[in-house]
């Protein structure tokens, strides 16, 4: 039922985008389309079956990325696409030479367009370089490149990162006011390099701004996982003398290791306990949805993993040479307790 909803939400989204609008959604999410030709508007469609298409994907990291990879191989074999497939063959989602290997096979096999989940923001020039010496057209996914040389690629489709650090900020702002005086906040972070990381902490660090929110110490990165989370829990609150008020933990998986952490340390969780500690997630998956009905996670902010359709779409008029936008972010809902509670968890099917 959600899948739908936010697949027909992300229809009406690609309509505005093509027509060059641009919108932010009351979710809180953002859209901008601003065009950028890959060749001439008048060019024949070729028909799907004669396509081949390279997708570097991430690989497995947690239940976002499953349904975000899952999403999109079904929407191209549904379109009757050939989408040929490749993930770090270490099995260490941050292997940048494995994707590169990768991109550069596909060159060299002349694919018709390269989807590219990068799993580092930097190092990508010469690849995408190469794409273009070849007129293949490039579509970044979810994340973005850095320096972002919007030049380099095609167009880019995903979530609004620093967007969603700031709606977190908004919420954490408004609920340490309340609290009153001096709250102490850390940042789990992904892993460094990447763009939705960076966005992400940008966002968070600009939202709280001002406030009575007070960083302790640096961000500490725990890859994404559950365990590494609650281990760097762990150690920050025996650093801090269990004198953290909230927690700002970038996705679920992270988040719900911190949750481990805090009630083995016999510490209280808010919503649970008003007086508890504050952890907010990001992705919005079944688990941390969960987690906010229960009232362990205080907040979690969705990232959309179904946009497989509007990427096919993009795609076919990309290898087309038509107009397609050059950005593209997806909408997304903020869950409290109360929205949580309101929302069919299993039927979103993340």
């Amino acid at each position: 039922m959600k899948k739908q909803i936010i697949a027909a939400g992300v229809a009406g989204l690609l309509a505005l985008s093509m027509a060059g609008c641009s919108n932010g959604p009351d979710s809180g999410g953002s859209s901008t389309g601003s065009t950028g030709s890959t060749g001439s508007t008048g060019s024949t469609a070729a028909a799907p079956a004669d396509l081949t298409i390279g997708f570097v994907a991430v690989g497995p990291e947690g239940g976002y990325r499953t349904a975000q990879e899952n999403d999109i191989q079904t929407a191209f074999k549904d379109a009757g696409l050939n989408l040929k497939y490749a993930a770090p063959t270490s099995g260490n989602s941050n292997d940048q030479k494995s994707q590169i290997d990768a991109f550069a096979s596909f060159v060299n096999e002349g694919v018709d367009a390269i989807l590219l989940d990068p799993t580092e923001a930097s190092g990508w020039e010469p690849s995408l370089q190469s794409a273009q010496e070849a007129e293949i057209p490039v579509l970044l996914v979810d994340r973005l490149i850095e320096p972002n040389d919007t030049t380099l690629y095609t167009a880019h489709i995903g979530v609004d990162g620093v967007t969603q650090g700031t709606k977190a900020a908004e919420w954490a702002v408004a609920w340490a006011k309340d609290k009153g005086g001096t709250v102490n906040a850390v940042e789990i972070q992904g892993p460094a390099g990447l763009s939705i990381v960076n966005d992400r902490h940008n966002g968070w660090t600009d939202g709280i701004a001002g406030s009575n929110i007070t960083m302790q110490g640096e961000p500490v990165g725990a890859n994404w996982e559950t365990a590494a989370a609650k281990t760097q829990m762990t150690n920050l609150l025996s650093k801090y003398n269990n004198d953290i008020q909230l927690v700002d933990a970038q996705n679920d998986e992270m988040a719900l290791g911190a949750i481990q952490a805090i009630q083995e340390a016999g510490l209280k969780l808010f919503p649970a306990d008003p007086d508890g500690i504050a952890v907010i997630g990001y992705d919005a998956t079944a688990n941390g949805l969960n987690a906010v009905v229960d009232g362990t996670m205080a907040l979690d902010v969705e990232t959309t993993p179904y946009f497989g359709e509007q990427l096919v779409q993009f795609t076919q008029d990309a290898v087309a040479g038509k107009d397609i936008p050059k950005e593209t972010f997806l909408p997304f809902d903020v869950f409290d307790q109360a929205l949580a509670k309101d929302t069919d968890i299993p039927a979103r099917g993340v």
